[in-house]
């Protein structure tokens, strides 16, 4: 029997050796969260947090390769010495945002993001229940409840400061925060199941719950070491591309056939958008200074470095890059469910 294949348009989304994976790990035509999906034909997102990248840095390290080292000990050995061996170059790109946005823009964007998720999961053929219902809904009031605190502290990390220095994470309205990577959620004892399960009975849908990082930009990183008998050598080329895309991608399943999960699904890779922006993007390490005021670095010095890019694009151009990016994942989104519910 053969597996379901991507499409070719779907297959392209994905970054160099992904093409010809499954998209989801724990998810789509296998995995552990397909048991909790069969059958399931209704949906709905309580949470969705959207952290959207302002500032980023790709970075790339390099390990000699077996037959330099075999050949560099030899060398060494031949003149009665030793080789350290394990030489290893890097390098490092940064690119930063310069396009003008507010938080309400990213506000817009998450409520729209909620939006498209829900309409490429119905046109799959599921149920999907608005959180504008959801909310009125008594049981999952006391949800809501046990959660505010957790909703509190997440959505205060998004400030007008963030623009430009880092991540700024939004919610869409009326959603909660529950999971995360860093926190992925236990349970909390049999109240909280019995909770779950007025809740199951009164929605008769499956939650989703969401967490994503969107990059402005695609970088290509080309590193090269020679750790030759003369010394090592490490040289870089690299490329800006105006291509947004999701960086990272963590999500759970709550049925009434059980999850969370210990160990979340999530994207194999990098979700990289098939459409280019129009953008400048240009070198000034003066305005990168004004723009961004905290510096990230590596815990070594990278042996090559680049002055930071900045990706200048209008706020039309980017929202309307970040809405095109996030069609292309739902649709591929909704895609697995659909293989996930057919029990494969």
């Amino acid at each position: 029997m053969k597996k379901p294949i991507l499409t070719l348009a779907a297959a392209i989304l994905i970054s160099g050796n992904l093409a010809a994976q499954e998209l989801f790990t724990g998810v789509g035509a296998k995995g552990y969260y397909n048991k909790v999906l069969k059958g399931q034909d209704a949906f709905y997102i309580p949470q969705f947090q959207i952290g959207f990248e302002t500032y980023s840095e790709t970075a790339q390290v390099v390990q000699e390769g077996k037959l330099s080292k075999l050949q560099n000990t030899f060398e060494a050995h031949s003149k009665g010495g030793q080789y350290a061996g394990g030489q290893k170059g890097s390098a490092k790109v940064t690119t930063i945002l310069d396009a003008g946005l507010s938080l309400e823009d990213f506000q817009t964007l998450a409520n729209d993001f909620q939006s498209i998720l829900e309409n490429e999961i119905e046109k799959s053929g599921f149920k999907v229940l608005r959180m504008s219902e959801v909310d009125g809904m008594e049981s999952f009031g006391k949800i809501k409840e046990k959660f505010d605190n957790k909703t509190d502290k997440k959505q205060g990390k998004a400030s007008s400061d963030d623009i430009g220095t880092g991540t700024v994470k939004v919610m869409p309205d009326l959603t909660i925060f529950m999971f995360d990577e860093k926190s992925v959620m236990k349970g909390g004892g049999p109240a909280f199941y019995t909770m779950l399960k007025k809740t199951h009975a009164e929605t008769n849908a499956t939650m989703i719950l969401q967490n994503l990082n969107v990059d402005f930009s695609t970088v290509e990183l080309d590193v090269q070491l020679d750790a030759g008998r003369k010394g090592k050598t490490t040289t870089a080329e690299m490329k800006v591309l105006p291509k947004m895309r999701i960086s990272s991608n963590s999500f759970d399943f709550i049925g009434p056939k059980g999850g969370p999960s210990s160990a979340p699904a999530s994207l194999n890779g990098e979700f990289v958008s098939d459409k280019e922006y129009n953008a400048r993007i240009y070198s000034d390490k003066k305005k990168a200074e004004s723009l961004f005021s905290q510096w990230f670095s590596l815990k070594s010095k990278p042996s090559v470095d680049f002055d930071p890019r900045i990706v200048e694009i209008t706020r039309e151009d980017y929202m309307t890059a970040a809405r095109d990016l996030f069609t292309q994942y739902s649709q591929s989104f909704a895609n697995t469910l659909v293989v996930g519910a057919g029990g494969k």
